[in-house]
């Protein structure tokens, strides 16, 4: 349940688990069992007798009784009253809450942040109609936190405060989560109130904009895909699902295609007949060694196909030109004419490095060097292409190329070429993976 009981209880808490549950944004019911004050962190036992270490700052405690101190900031009430949450009766100062507790809330009906997402919040996206709708929107207009204060990685997939979304929480980019094009965030599904439909694992395929951005509801627009994404996501979501690293073409990757055509919303392809889909599925998947391996290629069945490289599908075919076709509009919001419809994420492209070697050496054997790793070498996620060191080019990347591809212009081939990836090697050397267009610069 993730509504607070109504009855009293031993000390249970609602709780966003750092790790294995409570990543996707929802809150679950768990004990604390023991506290870690260095590490400012608890394990915490769940509904299904499951333990995890979670951050204290993602653990929120019942309230048996009114409490007479700011759950913030743990001071007594000022001049006025503490107002309490009419759930879960935690005591709040008007402007330790956000957004602040207006002067006209009713002390007997108001509700806070936290049980309002308790609330409104489930798989495959937050409700979209009702008081609690109408509060949960309120409360997105702001974030609980400074968002300039997280800090990222370079491709901004992970912070290390653990803290995104709306709601604060913990997550995991490439499992049902959005990202704003505009600042950068990434939103859970579960507190997203724009999709018609579920997530897949590591679909990325949209344009987002989050309520803070938007000073309003979020927007969101479908990305088209091609066949070549398409059997991408599916092998990459059924991996997540199932645990395995092959799936039989016509039982499993066809059969989960057909029965979620419509969910998919994959625009142009959508119109596609039944017995059509088949032979551009299956073509896609024989004609791309660098994304996916056919059993054939392990002595296996011919009718088996896995990814290379467990990682979701960049947001570019790598095998076709690049998207040139507008986004799908999925939501009832009109856009205005200054939005600009080709506007996408920041690119975000993790595939591992290791198993690069598996198909791309052949290019240049002095490169072969690139795949011993060096212990404690921290490799940067990056698609499965190989580094090579670059020398520096004036305006492009010896000029402080960034790795997230801000930096990769001037390099003659114009805005067709973008860095992917960035290190330095033990001996000193700066190296660089970089994409040019469609084919990569070694």
């Amino acid at each position: 349940s993730h509504e607070p009981p109504h009855l009293p209880l031993p000390p249970l808490y609602l709780s966003h688990s750092s790790s294995g549950w409570g990543d996707d944004g929802l809150l679950y019911l768990g004990n604390v069992k023991r506290v870690d004050g260095v590490k400012q962190c608890c394990l915490v036992r769940f509904e299904d007798n499951s333990e995890f270490w979670v951050l204290r700052k993602d653990i929120h405690s019942f309230s048996v009784g009114v409490e007479d101190v700011c759950c913030i900031c743990d001071a007594p009430p000022l001049k006025e009253p503490l107002i309490n949450c009419l759930k879960c009766r935690h005591g709040y100062h008007p402007e330790c809450h956000t957004p602040s507790i207006e002067p006209e809330a009713d002390s007997n009906s108001w509700i806070c942040r936290q049980c309002v997402f308790a609330v409104a919040t489930k798989r495959g996206g937050a409700i979209k109609r009702g008081r609690f709708a109408r509060l949960m929107q309120i409360m997105k207009l702001r974030l609980p936190y400074q968002l300039s204060s997280l800090d990222w990685d370079t491709q901004h997939l992970t912070n290390q405060q653990q803290c995104y979304c709306y709601c604060a929480g913990p997550g995991e980019w490439n499992l049902k989560m959005l990202q704003c094009g505009s600042c950068g965030q990434w939103f859970h599904e579960a507190c997203t109130q724009c999709l018609t439909k579920p997530l897949l694992y590591g679909d990325r395929f949209y344009e987002f904009q989050c309520s803070v951005c938007a000073s309003g509801p979020e927007t969101i627009h479908r990305l088209p895909m091609s066949w070549v994404d398409l059997a991408h996501l599916v092998l990459y979501h059924l991996s997540l699902c199932c645990k395995r690293k092959y799936f039989d073409f016509d039982h499993e990757i066809m059969s989960f295609a057909n029965e979620n055509w419509d969910s998919l919303l994959l625009g142009s392809l959508s119109d596609t007949p039944r017995q059509d889909r088949c032979h551009n599925l299956l073509n896609a998947l024989n004609s791309n060694k660098d994304r996916f391996v056919s059993g054939k290629e392990i002595k296996k069945k011919k009718c088996l196909f896995g990814l290379q490289v467990r990682a979701p599908p960049p947001l570019t075919s790598e095998s076709s030109p690049l998207i040139t076709d507008p986004p799908i509009n999925i939501t009832h919001r009109k856009r205005s004419d200054a939005e600009d419809p080709c506007r996408v994420p920041p690119p975000c492209l993790p595939y591992s490095l290791s198993s690069a070697h598996h198909h791309h050496h052949h290019h240049n054997n002095n490169n072969q060097n690139l795949h011993q790793h060096q212990p404690g070498q921290k490799l940067d996620p990056c698609p499965s292409l190989l580094l090579r060191d670059v020398p520096p080019y004036p305006g492009g990347v010896g000029g402080g190329g960034g790795g997230d591809g801000s930096a990769a212009r001037g390099w003659g081939g114009g805005d067709g070429v973008r860095i992917l990836a960035r290190r330095v090697t033990p001996d000193g050397k700066v190296q660089y993976l970089v994409e040019w267009g469609n084919v990569s610069v070694y």
